[in-house]
């Protein structure tokens, strides 16, 4: 099998077309169609605060019995609801998409079904999982189809959890790594190989999960996307070798990985995609892989792992960066012809909000290594002020490490989650 081709598309193909896509795109500011004043920072600044404050008294205050479910996850959907709306500036439809449009109902059932396939499946890992779930129900909006929760987007969201902390931890030889990765690549291939350790015998069963809804025969660009990402993903060790890598490497892993990664996404939710699907799904994740490696960028400098942003040549290509970045996430929302349907629109724009606001909470969290001056313009763009991003980050970040341990004395993540999801905004 050509692992490096897709239904007739290769992944070669959509790189080449993606990457000139983002070197065609000017890394001059950007151009944002909305600014705040001062005074519009202090306010949602304010509220913001406010938003905080009153999600981790609810939060800390769920007991899991003894309350009704609906009042409590009806009042956590109007906070959050409140904040999009009245902070961020999100539509109030795009809102109600995000509370009552499905995506709650896919969270808590992805919870639950992660916790009855492995009980010790960690808080972290759910959430890393959980983003790829969002992700993809995001792509089941572009195509028009209902929000739910299918085996492969339980499955797939929860494997790259498993082999990404796998392949980071140090206690593990490089040796065992390759042996597992390859036993992983075979079976993914289709390919017999024996599961021999607890690692491999779970990520095994999710592969079956796939082959339960995707018959391989009838198939193929499913497994043949998902070989394309374990394969980049094995490729992208090499970012944190000491072998030095030239910056057309760097980018050309970075892009590999992101656009594979998705495009397995948009793969496991139609079983296969049409071209120009596929360059759409591709270069959008390559956005989300340089928004990870923007928003990761100290920690990827202190652990010595090349990224496009963590080997930048400075604060001016810095800053260049990440106006390519953002005018990039514009023109691949703004200008996509494959997905033109009402519910495409809506998410497509919805995507892009986010995303720019998700960059400007990066960079806020970032502010030491960029010039004050451009930050200063950035923040003209954002609505909330930087400082205030940086302040929220750090306190979101203590009450997340205070939520898993009340966790780890009571598991209240699925009572929490069901409650949540059976809240509404009527």
């Amino acid at each position: 099998m050509d692992t490096n081709k897709v239904s007739g598309i290769t992944i070669e193909k959509l790189k080449t077309e993606c990457v000139k896509i983002w070197e065609s795109t000017p890394d001059t500011f950007p151009v944002l169609h909305k600014s705040y004043t001062a005074y519009e920072h202090a306010v949602n600044d304010k509220r913001l605060k406010a938003f905080i404050d009153d999600s981790v008294r609810l939060v800390k205050g769920f007991r899991g019995d003894g309350e009704d479910p609906v009042q409590w996850g009806t009042a956590f959907k109007h906070l959050i609801y409140d904040c999009g709306v009245n902070v961020v500036g999100l539509s109030g439809d795009s809102m109600r998409v995000l509370l009552d449009g499905g995506f709650c109902d896919v969270t808590s059932g992805f919870i639950s079904e992660a916790r009855r396939f492995d009980p010790v499946f960690s808080l972290d890992d759910i959430l890393q999982s959980l983003r790829n779930v969002w992700i993809m129900n995001c792509i089941q909006k572009l195509m028009d189809m209902e929000i739910e929760l299918t085996p492969s987007i339980q499955s797939y969201s929860m494997l790259y959890p498993y082999t990404d902390n796998f392949i980071d931890a140090n206690s593990i030889s490089v040796r065992k790594k390759h042996d597992t990765n390859s036993k992983l690549g075979k079976r993914l291939s289709g390919e017999p190989a024996a599961a021999e350790t607890p690692l491999e015998e779970k990520l095994f069963r999710l592969v079956g999960m796939i082959e339960g809804q995707y018959e391989r025969s009838r198939y193929p660009m499913v497994y043949q996307s998902l070989r394309g990402i374990h394969d980049a993903q094995v490729r992208s060790m090499q970012q944190d070798n000491s072998v030095r890598l030239a910056r057309e490497e760097i980018l050309d892993i970075s892009v590999e990985k992101g656009g594979s990664s998705v495009l397995a996404d948009g793969c496991l939710i139609k079983g296969s995609l049409s071209e120009d699907e596929s360059r759409f799904i591709f270069c959008f994740g390559i956005l989300l892989q340089f928004l990870d490696d923007l928003q990761d960028i100290m920690t990827d400098k202190i652990n010595r792992h090349r990224t496009m942003f963590s080997t930048n040549g400075g604060r001016d290509e810095l800053q260049r960066l990440t106006n390519r970045l953002i005018n990039f996430t514009a023109n691949v929302m703004d200008t996509d012809g494959s997905f033109t349907g009402a519910g495409a629109k809506q998410i497509k724009k919805l995507m892009k909000d986010s995303i720019i606001l998700l960059i400007m909470g990066a960079v806020a969290g970032n502010d030491r290594i960029y010039e004050k001056k451009y930050l200063a313009a950035l923040q003209g763009n954002s609505p909330i002020s930087f400082r205030c991003f940086k302040n929220s980050y750090k306190r979101i970040g203590r009450e997340y490490g205070r939520l898993k341990l009340k966790f780890s004395v009571k598991s209240l993540e699925i009572p929490m989650s069901e409650a949540f999801a059976s809240g509404n905004l009527s």
